[in-house]
């Protein structure tokens, strides 16, 4: 599970990088802004994938890839159009989510819960 760790920091940084961005563009709806968020998240999500499936830990990458497609698709869909209220609700529940796995990743939850899996998935055999 250490060869976990590299990963785990790698993601940490980019999260931090792309929430201050997806933060930016949610203080001025921004929509360019916010569908690069969605792009970079889908790019973070393949730079991911071969490193979380040697590990056996694809959900972190389908998460932040299912983030990513949704915000491109929600500012996509919206265009040069107005943006409504449950469009930000949107954004801002995606955003509270990616939050929410970055805050476990840093504190160190994240591993923790991943190593308490693994120890049960040890057990079990």
């Amino acid at each position: 599970m250490e060869r976990f760790l590299p990963i785990l920091n790698f993601v940490q940084v980019r999260l931090r990088e792309i929430l201050a961005r997806n933060r930016d563009g949610m203080l001025s709806w921004d929509i360019i802004k916010l569908k690069r968020v969605g792009d970079d998240l889908l790019k973070l999500s393949v730079d991911l994938y071969p490193h979380l499936a040697l590990v056996e830990h694809r959900v972190l990458c389908q998460s932040i890839r299912e983030a990513g497609l949704g915000i491109r698709r929600k500012a996509v869909s919206i265009g040069e159009g107005e943006i409504g209220e449950e469009d930000k609700e949107y954004f801002e529940s995606v955003y509270e989510a990616l939050l929410t796995i970055y805050q476990k990743i840093e504190s160190g939850e994240y591993y923790r819960a991943l190593l308490e899996i693994a120890d049960k998935k040890t057990r079990e055999k």
